[in-house]
């Protein structure tokens, strides 16, 4: 391990010798007698994975399909139950509680707070500035005393990127002295905007990327942690013997398919357009203050009454979501691009609000 990540590294981190189950000493074999299973077969009729047995820790299969994808190596890659397990691994593997400090930039998703502070960690907020734009200089200085820089791009709820040109200085700025994690959510939408190239160039650099959104696989609960080998390794101490159920991996791998793969793109084609015709139609409503631009496939809007809103929304059973808990959000909504029935559903309860007031 390279000095300055041993440093980084929690000691009992350092020091842990991962749990070695039963997946993980034996990777082959015909006869399989060392888990303690079930030995007799069941299936599901769409997973032809015997599901008696115990998942492999990390799936071959999974990661062969994703490393294609995204086009890094399979050391660089570790599955995760989604984003929101990564966030945790990623905390329980650098961080120590009542000792370290994490950096996010607020208004952006809010489990890195919750994360951080569930394990105790400190988390230091350093709001946008108005036009959601970093504060560059402020997140520099309180890197300084972090050990993970969570940035969000394309940032939810706001929608916009991050410059990339900022985050390449957080990247100098932290070198050899913390991890910036970026946060790939929603890269399917602009992925002309991936950091995946800079992890040669920064081992520093941490990728959370996931199925959730383009992929359309919510439910699937698979995510990825893309970060140097090194870095991949320490994160295992940590991550649980069995991650990853048969039956994620077997979906998560057909949705990584060449066919998989072309059906996302273009359903990313379709919710894009769908979002900038959702736009255009939206000016025409007098209680929206402000739409603000972005590149996911979201709106989110500023409206004269965020509450009085979501009554109206709630009593027509079209669910949207109040954003105005969040710094710099009073009064925001954000509105997720649905089909085209669900979207006529949206304008006409915003009509019959617009008639209303």
């Amino acid at each position: 391990m390279t000095a300055w990540l041993d440093r980084l590294t929690p000691k009992n981190i350092r020091n842990l010798i991962p749990y070695s189950s039963a997946r993980r000493e034996a990777t082959r074999g015909e006869v399989w007698l060392n888990a303690n299973e079930n030995p007799f077969t069941r299936s599901s009729g769409d997973f032809p994975s015997a599901l008696n047995r115990y998942p492999e820790f990390q799936p071959v299969a999974l990661l062969e399909a994703y490393s294609r994808y995204a086009g890094v190596a399979q050391d660089q890659l570790l599955v995760t139950r989604g984003i929101d397990e990564g966030l945790d691994l990623l905390i329980r593997s650098f961080c120590t509680g009542g000792e370290d400090q994490v950096v996010y930039t607020p208004p952006t998703y809010g489990m890195y707070r919750i994360t951080a502070e569930t394990h105790g960690v400190n988390c230091m907020p350093t709001p946008l500035l108005a036009d959601w734009k970093i504060d560059l200089p402020q997140v520099i200085v309180e890197a300084e005393d972090s050990k993970l820089v969570f940035l969000c791009s394309p940032n939810n709820p706001t929608g916009n990127l991050i410059k990339k040109s900022k985050v390449i200085k957080i990247l100098e700025a932290t070198r050899n002295q913390a991890l910036v994690v970026l946060d790939e959510a929603y890269i399917e939408f602009i992925p002309e905007a991936s950091y995946v190239k800079l992890l040669a160039d920064y081992p520093n650099l941490i990728v959370l990327r996931t199925l959730s959104k383009a992929f359309g696989l919510a439910g699937l609960r698979c995510g990825f942690i893309l970060a140097s080998p090194e870095i991949i390794t320490i994160i295992k101490k940590v991550t649980p013997p069995y991650p990853i159920p048969v039956p994620v991996a077997d979906l998560a791998v057909a949705a990584l398919a060449e066919d998989g793969i072309q059906r996302m793109r273009q359903e990313v084609n379709l919710i894009k357009v769908s979002r900038d015709e959702l736009v255009e139609k939206l000016k025409a409503f007098s209680f929206i203050q402000k739409i603000y631009p972005g590149v996911a496939n979201f709106v989110l809007l500023r409206v004269n009454d965020a509450t009085d809103l979501m009554k109206s929304m709630e009593m027509k059973g079209v669910v949207i979501r109040n954003q105005s808990k969040q710094i710099l959000l009073d009064n925001c909504v954000r509105i997720s691009i649905g089909t085209p029935e669900e979207t006529k559903s949206l304008l006409e309860v915003f009509q019959d609000y617009e008639a209303s007031l």
